[in-house]
């Protein structure tokens, strides 16, 4: 598991995934990142209330585009957020 290998053996992944990817360590490090936070968001209470959209998504949900994308983008239910009661103005 991640959290149990040492500052090296972590290092030494990254370096051997990205020659194997032909990315630079840190563009695997970074991407690591992002599935995890996507894995938090959606194993979570609220993940019925969030939509994942964008590149990313295309990328790591549907596996349509391969590139690398930094950011995930969300669309998060407004009712979530308290604003079940209240006019937002859009018709």
């Amino acid at each position: 598991m991640w959290i149990n290998l040492t500052q090296e053996e972590k290092v030494q992944v990254l370096k051997q995934t990205g020659v194997m990817k032909g990315l630079p360590a840190f563009v695997v490090e970074k991407d690591w990142w992002v599935c995890i936070i996507l894995r938090a968001i959606f194993q979570s209470q609220y993940a019925d209330s969030i939509i994942f959209k964008g590149g990313t998504s295309l990328s790591k949900a549907y596996g349509l585009i391969e590139r690398f994308s930094e950011d995930i983008d969300l669309i998060i239910d407004r009712h979530l957020l308290g604003f079940d009661t209240l006019d937002s103005g859009t018709k």
